[in-house]
């Protein structure tokens, strides 16, 4: 699972498109207007994630409605695609994002 990633995803208040890294457990990535950091484990191709987003730059809308927020995802790897689901915990707010790994990471 490890790799270079996109991410199209949708919140309660829109869409939008980012990069991802995923490597040694941990979760690094952004778009244009916020950062994400986090850890995941994979499990028999099953990705589960907790990303923390913050806002880095100013202007942009936010797909939730929140200028920072922890997501809780999880979702099946199938081929180079990963179809997630997740919520902030403690809301009711949904989100949904697909996964597509571009390349795998440089080995050391």
């Amino acid at each position: 699972m490890e790799g270079f990633w996109t991410v199209q995803f949708n919140g309660v208040q829109g869409f939008g498109w980012g990069v991802v890294t995923l490597i040694g457990g941990q979760v690094f990535g952004g778009d244009s207007a916020f950062l994400y950091t986090g850890t995941y484990t994979d499990q028999n191709n099953t990705l589960n994630a907790r990303v923390r987003v913050q806002r880095a730059a100013p202007g942009a809308q936010s797909v939730m409605g929140r200028d920072q927020f922890d997501l809780e995802l999880t979702g099946a790897l199938q081929g180079n695609a990963i179809a997630a689901a997740g919520s902030i915990p403690g809301t009711p707010l949904k989100f949904q994002a697909r996964l597509t790994k571009h390349g795998d990471l440089p080995r050391k």
